[in-house]
């Protein structure tokens, strides 16, 4: 397998949940027929398990630890994410290619939903709520609608008249523990049997989370880490510059894979507007010249960070689209937060902003265009 199209196989497989051979049979065609050097070479190199079916393709990849950015799927509350488990759950006991209505999903949440959830069909905001999880599950490939539109429930309680039926890969979406979830006392009993049951080198660690971290921070926790990554550096360095689009960049304090082109992966920054801000704030934390602690972060009261957002607002709103220009400085604290800490640039503590020192390596610069 050539060093391309290997790199553009990694490229599909960390990038995707899953390539679903109706939807992409072109990108599933070119895995199928590397299937036996995809499966080796993920196995060794990464620890993964690639599954292929004939209706889909699938990298397992499933979490090393746990971090607040992780399972995201677009939702917008808690409310809608506790709707989506019990709806995954309702799919989870039907078989696949499985026809249902949408009344008989209304039955089933009725049933299985928590007392304090309080839902109610007649609210309009519990029926919005539905509407956007089952159209995030036909999004996943979870299930499809045949017949109906599912924004008429939003409409009315009575519009219910919906065809929906389960995918061969929606059976594959939850992770399988090592056995039944209900043998489970607590959580942390399950995450502890599922970590012993990965069974994996510290190399193939380190690269798993090299493809599906935004970067590995150095902590008083990790630091035999930073020393694996030290020793196999040159090595690592030369199989990922060689076999992917990115570089390894390795610092004192953190690690991370970096690529010139954004177009085809998920990036920080991406062309995004507030990327542009975060940027922009990167240069005033700069100028501030804050004393860093021993693991390169910058430790911030809100008081002081609110000093920082305003000094950014001064100094580069007139470079920002509307969107950004007519919130106050709150708004714009919160969405830049929001969005740093889903890129590991800022942690947060109750009463502090911890920012890391990945992002002390960003900078912006203004040029002027035109006499603009």
């Amino acid at each position: 397998m050539k060093p391309e199209d290997l790199a553009e196989a990694l490229r599909l497989l960390f990038e995707n949940f899953w390539i679903i051979r109706k939807e992409d049979p072109e990108n599933y065609t070119f895995l199928r027929r590397h299937q036996v050097v995809l499966q080796k070479e993920l196995r060794q190199r990464f620890g993964l398990n690639l599954i292929v079916r004939p209706q889909y393709i699938q990298l397992l990849k499933r979490p090393l630890h746990l971090e607040a950015w992780m399972g995201e799927v677009g939702l917008n509350t808690p409310f809608d994410y506790a709707l989506f488990c019990c709806c995954m759950a309702y799919i989870e006991g039907l078989e696949a290619e499985t026809p249902f209505m949408l009344d008989e999903l209304l039955r089933d949440l009725d049933l299985m939903t928590p007392e304090e959830m309080q839902v109610d069909w007649t609210n309009y905001n519990h029926r919005k709520s539905l509407v956007r999880v089952v159209s995030k599950l036909g999004d996943l490939g979870i299930i499809e609608i045949i017949q109906g539109q599912a924004d008429g429930f939003e409409q009315s309680e009575a519009n219910q008249e919906i065809l929906f039926v389960t995918t061969v890969q929606g059976r594959a979406f939850l992770a399988r523990a090592p056995q039944s979830y209900t043998e489970y006392p607590t959580f942390a009993d399950y995450w502890q049997d599922y970590q012993a049951s990965l069974n994996l080198e510290g190399n193939q660690i380190l690269y798993q989370r090299l493809m599906t971290e935004p970067l590995i921070r150095r902590t008083s926790e990790n630091e035999e880490t930073f020393i694996r990554l030290r020793k196999n550096h040159h090595h690592m360095q030369d199989y990922i510059e060689t076999n992917t689009a990115f570089y390894l960049e390795l610092y004192r304090d953190y690690a991370a894979l970096t690529l010139e082109q954004r177009d085809l992966w998920q990036v920080f920054p991406s062309r995004k507007v507030i990327d542009e801000i975060l940027i922009q704030l990167a240069t005033v934390l700069r100028e501030g010249n804050r004393q860093e602690n021993p693991y390169g972060e910058i430790i911030l009261s809100f008081d002081e960070w609110a000093l920082f957002i305003k000094e950014l607002q001064k100094n580069y709103q007139a470079y920002w689209s509307k969107e950004f220009t007519d919130m106050n400085e709150e708004q714009l604290s919160q969405a830049l937060l929001k969005r740093g800490v889903e890129w590991l640039l800022f942690t947060l503590t109750p009463t502090q902003v911890i920012v890391q020192p990945v992002f002390g390596r960003l900078i912006a610069e203004m040029r002027e265009e035109d006499g603009k």
